[in-house]
């Protein structure tokens, strides 16, 4: 009687494989490699050419490309992650203030 049960039960309800998602190896990001080498060289030919809020505004987008390459590419624990992912946003932030402060002051200012 069990038997048939289990069978019956594997008839009606049959077992689910549990897809658990493989993790990905990471990419090769050569679009980010090359935003961040594009970076670089705005920086090398224009530093004297820039004024410091244009270089503070590149230096701190090299930094957030920086520390999004590392968090994608390198064995970080949970919490280096996390300080990586908040660091990287905090760049890009005073970056995008840096340039609507330096756009306000070139057009209003």
């Amino acid at each position: 009687m069990a038997k048939q049960y289990k069978k019956l039960r594997q008839k009606v309800h049959p077992k689910q494989k549990k897809e658990t998602p493989a993790e990905q190896p990471p990419g090769n990001d050569y679009l980010l490699i090359g935003i961040i080498i594009f970076t670089l060289v705005i920086l090398a030919i224009g530093w004297q050419h820039l004024n410091g809020m244009n270089c503070a505004m590149y230096l701190f987008l090299l930094a957030s490309l920086g520390l999004t390459y590392i968090r994608r590419h390198m064995n970080l624990s949970e919490t280096q992650q996390v300080m990586a992912e908040r660091a990287g946003l905090a760049a890009i932030g005073i970056a995008i203030a840096l340039f609507f402060m330096i756009c306000y002051e070139q057009f209003f200012g």
